[in-house]
């Protein structure tokens, strides 16, 4: 199975934030397949409109949706129905130019009700001007809101206060892929000259196609990123930015990089592999306190573990360490303590993910984000059979520590934002400050909305 998280402008809707939205094969399909049906290329993000994904020759391309013609059963031309009762459907009447679709006839047949196409609720819902038809739930605000630039791709913030932004900026698969600064919250805007090259050196140019991992995540200093290539195993790389040094970069080998978080002194990143360790499927780290970079692995997953999933730190340094889980086909998230994640950063000796308390989830979820002393995931799931998404709520957990850093506790769902229809969809989340930053999409365009916590 795969997972995706996304936030994207709408030029890149194909790449995940999941913005976003990628988004990635992160379990085996055979030796450089991207897939083996449709469902293995929801990674590709949302296709364009009139399109859906398909796995062909075990490579997803996109296809054209069939849309139902006016020649269908209940419409103008058709064997059974143009003309009379006596008349239709024979070879010297249907489809001829006094029957089928004429002036006469178009007009109680091909252009009713079950046929037009033109009774889209999204074309009459009431929409607001920052969260579309989404429904706050009582416990949060909406703060301010900015566009999100439509050449957008996955979206970083950095600690604060102030909060500046970045991006990554993709044409298509083969690139280039840059990281853009997106402005300082919320005065959003796209910068004019690239920051640096998401591909490492060897996996630039036309024949080079990467898909983009769908996180940005920053300590403040340095931002990374991610991406993956076709192949056994999904190789990729992901790359450090460092603001201090910003002319050079470093790249480290990273297999099915999917997800990342920020710790004091390191990035986590669940993938399998990191630099020269490779243990698969796991929780790794890229220790930044230290120079030149090492990395190591810090994390066990559970045995049920298909693939990678999602990792989000809250602000009272909880780490929520996901996987796709082969025994319930689902996300599931569990919170690590600080303590825990800090031992292993000093000791080297890895922690098992399945140790910690698991997030009752309730369902499926395809992106998550530290939100406070907690986090927030989006809940939903693929529909078939083009493999949709439709989300149902975002929803927040609280985490209480205790026991000097060593324990934590994971409090009850509690919704943030409910789908009302899929009218407006999100496509990514992210932290900013203790807030959580939601990027937003439908008819009216693609926006960032900060939610904070009613005061």
């Amino acid at each position: 199975m795969k997972t995706e998280r996304m936030m994207t402008g709408r030029g890149l809707k194909s790449f995940a934030w999941g913005l976003t939205a990628l988004v990635m094969a992160l379990t085996s399909t055979g030796c450089g397949d991207e897939c083996v049906d449709a469902f293995d290329c929801r990674d590709q993000g949302a296709p364009p409109e009139g399109q859906r994904y398909a796995c062909v020759e075990n490579k997803c391309e996109l296809t054209t949706v069939p849309v139902p013609d006016a020649g269908a059963e209940t419409d103008a031309g058709t064997s059974t129905d143009a003309g009379t009762t006596t008349d239709a459907g024979t070879s010297t009447d249907a489809g001829t130019t006094t029957d089928a679709g004429t002036s006469t006839d178009a007009g109680t047949d091909a252009g009713t009700e079950p046929d037009a196409g033109s009774n889209d609720p999204c074309d009459t819902a009431a929409y607001d001007p920052k969260l579309g038809t989404l429904q706050l739930q009582t416990g949060f605000v909406a703060g301010e809101a900015a566009t999100l630039p439509s050449e957008a791709g996955p979206v970083g913030v950095t600690p604060g206060p102030t909060y500046s932004l970045y991006t990554v900026v993709s044409k298509d698969s083969v690139g280039p892929h840059a990281l853009y600064s997106l402005g300082t919250w919320p005065q959003v805007a796209l910068g004019t000259t690239p920051l640096f090259d998401v591909a490492a050196p060897s996996d630039r140019g036309p024949s080079a196609s990467l898909f983009l991992s769908p996180f940005l995540e920053t300590d403040g200093q340095r931002v990374l990123t991610g991406y993956t290539k076709s192949g056994g195993g999904f190789p990729g790389s992901v790359g450090v930015y460092d603001s201090a040094a910003p002319s050079s970069p470093a790249y480290v080998s990273a297999p099915s990089n999917f997800s990342a978080g920020v710790v004091p002194g390191a990035f986590l990143i669940n993938g399998g592999g990191l630099d020269t360790v490779s243990a698969g499927l796991a929780v790794y780290a890229l220790k930044t306190d230290v120079t030149p970079y090492t990395s190591l692995k810090v994390g066990t997953l559970p045995p049920e573990t298909g693939g990678s999933g999602f990792t989000a730190v809250s602000t009272n340094g909880v780490a929520m360490l996901g996987y796709f889980s082969d025994d319930t086909f689902l996300n599931e998230g569990r919170a690590v303590a600080p303590a825990v994640i800090a031992q292993a950063l000093s000791s080297g000796t890895p922690f098992a993910v399945a140790d910690a308390p698991a997030l009752d989830v309730g369902s499926n979820f395809v992106a998550a984000s530290g939100h406070g002393d907690g986090v927030s995931v989006l809940r939903g799931d693929y529909v078939p059979p083009a493999y949709n998404f439709a989300g149902t709520d975002v929803s927040r957990f609280a985490f209480t520590v205790t026991n000097a850093g060593a324990t934590v506790s994971v409090g009850a769902r509690q919704p943030v934002l409910v789908y009302a229809d899929q009218c407006t969809r999100v496509t990514g989340l992210t932290a900013i400050g203790a807030d959580l930053l939601v990027g937003v999409d439908d008819k009216n365009g693609a926006r960032l909305v900060r939610i904070q916590q009613a005061q």
